[in-house]
Parts: C-alpha cells; sequence; structure tokens
C-alpha cells in the first residue's frame, strides 16, 4: 500500500477570483475555472482545487476564513487503496466517492483522502554550472529563464495540539507507513511518504498548540528558479513572507508567500534526499530557521521555525 505523494489539495475559499489568480501567477497550469472554482496542476499532474468556501462538497473545518481544507496522498494502486481502506475501516468512517476518492479524517481531525497516484514524468536535467576546474557549461551561456513553472506539490504542513503530538504522528507511521525523518522534541515531526525519497512531505509542527493549516510547498528546478519566481510574484502584488533562504532542516532553499487562498505557499528546491538507510534525528531543540536569510535584521537560528 505504498503512498507516493500529495495528490491533491483542495480550498475553500472567500474571493474565488483573487485567489484564482494568485495560482496563475504562481506558475501552475490552469485545467478549468468558473465563477465557482478552477483546477490547477504541476507538471507531474498533482491538482490544486479553488473551490469557494460554502461549496456544500467540502469537508467541514474549525477554521475561519479561508483555508485547506482537505489533503489527497497518492497511492500506487488500486491494491493499496484497499488496503487502506480496510486498514483505516477499524476505527474510523471511510467512506468512497464517485470518482474513488477514499476520505476519512487522521488523530487531528483534519480531512484527508487516498487515490491512486496519476503521475506524470517528467525528464528534467539540472543546470550545468562551472565551478574552479569542473566546466559543466563550455561555450554555453546560462539559459535565459522567463516563467517558473512548479515541478511538484512536494510537502503539506499542519499544526496540531501538543497533547496529541505522539498519536498524531504514529497514525501516520503506524497505520500508514510514513517515515520518520527529523523530530525536533519542541517543534514537530518531519515524515516522508513510504515510497518517496523527499526529506519530507508532511510536516506535523505542535509548537502552537492548535489545529490548523499553515503551508504546501511547491519544488522548481533550482536557486535561480527561486529567485526569478519569486520576484514575479512580488511584481504581481503578492506578499513575501521571510526572505529567501535555505532550512536545516531538509536543506532546501525556500521563499515563502502569503496565499490568499489561506495559510502560504513556499517555493522550494534542492532537498534532502533520504533512503532506508537514513537514521532519524532527534532534536531536543530545533535547530534554526536557515542557513541565511536576506535582510532579516536578525540571526538566522534565532526563529527556530520550520
Amino acid at each position: 500500500m505504498a503512498i507516493q505523494r500529495v495528490e491533491s489539495v483542495t480550498y475553500g475559499v472567500e474571493d474565488v477570483a483573487r485567489c484564482i489568480q494568485y495560482y496563475d501567477d504562481f506558475g501552475l497550469e490552469c485545467v478549468e475555472k468558473g465563477a465557482s472554482g478552477a483546477i490547477f496542476r504541476t507538471l507531474t499532474h498533482q491538482t490544486v482545487h479553488v473551490r469557494a468556501a460554502g461549496d456544500p462538497s467540502l469537508p467541514p473545518t474549525h477554521e475561519t476564513g479561508s483555508t485547506l481544507r482537505f489533503t489527497v496522498w497518492g497511492v500506487d494502486g488500486a491494491a493499496g487503496l484497499e488496503t487502506i481502506g480496510a486498514e483505516l475501516s477499524r476505527d474510523r468512517d471511510v467512506k468512497r466517492d464517485a470518482a474513488g476518492v477514499l476520505h476519512t479524517v487522521d488523530e487531528s481531525g483534519l480531512p484527508i483522502g487516498f487515490a491512486v497516484a496519476k503521475a506524470k514524468h517528467v525528464a528534467l536535467a539540472p543546470h550545468a554550472v562551472n565551478v574552479g576546474d569542473v566546466a559543466g557549461r563550455i561555450n554555453q551561456p546560462f539559459p535565459k529563464i522567463e516563467r517558473v513553472q512548479p515541478l511538484r506539490l512536494v510537502h503539506v504542513v499542519f499544526h496540531i495540539r501538543k497533547d496529541n503530538r505522539d498519536r498524531a504522528a504514529a497514525f501516520y507511521q503506524e497505520r500508514l507507513g510514513f517515515r520518520l525523518s527529523d523530530r525536533s522534541v519542541d517543534a514537530g515531526d518531519f515524515m516522508r511518504c513510504e515510497a518517496s525519497h523527499d526529506h519530507h512531505n508532511l510536516l506535523l509542527l505542535h509548537r502552537a498548540d492548535r489545529v490548523e493549516y499553515n503551508h504546501v510547498a511547491y519544488e522548481v528546478p533550482g536557486f535561480d528558479e527561486i529567485m526569478i519566481g519569486g520576484l514575479h510574484m512580488q511584481n504581481r502584488g503578492w506578499k513575501s513572507l521571510r526572505n529567501p533562504g535555505r532550512h536545516f532542516l531538509g536543506s532546501n532553499f525556500h521563499w515563502f508567500f502569503e496565499n490568499p487562498c489561506g495559510g502560504r505557499t513556499e517555493f522550494i528546491a534542492d532537498m534532502d534526499q533520504l533512503d532506508e538507510r537514513w537514521v532519524p534525528r532527534i532534536w531536543e531543540k530545533h535547530p534554526g530557521e536557515s542557513i541565511w536569510l536576506f535582510n532579516t535584521g536578525r540571526e538566522a537560528r534565532g526563529s527556530g521555525r520550520e
């Protein structure tokens, strides 16, 4: 029953037109759109659904305003989907919709779903670099990048309650096969899907001691795309949060933007890749936010935020 990736996320929003514009500017492909919402997708065919907050088909939420309402995980096949359904039906309601997606909730009450992954392979080579005597590009200028299209939706992040953190993490690891990558005792658990090598596809933060959506991260090919994509978002009037940097946990470059759909979105690149030989690290105190940040006016290690 190997879970491979985040397959889709669905938002319930108060200003549909503004939220559609946000994802148009962010670089996702628009599959369909109208007055009641839109569907966008990454290059690897993960989907982002924007719907009106009052849409009766959306799962309920205790949050106010626009927010993420439903996360679907992509499974390796129909047999795996059946296995997950049988496992979770032992202690919670599991329903299947007309499209074959399983619907339930996790230990924090967050609506989650499962569907057979419909991944599209994208052949992508990293940019060649010249360093010292190593010449990746000879007689070849660096390519001009006009627009950025996110390759993948890599991870989702939620706040959960401190008093439920062990049960919340155990649900994903023991019931769904997620693997622990890093645990910050004072902050949260970084976990990856069973069939993924990304440092994390799910982060459960418990510092805030409440249940709510935090952010979604999208991979682009490299640092240049993060800067070009971020500058484009700024030029389109979207608010930058926490200037560009590189995380300690996961090692990825990042740039966050405030999302009118709720929470934030993150451009990322160059995340750590892990296999079965990785030994999870346990941190009593979160090692810090970033290796570097621009013009923060404070120490990068000081905040300890993901």
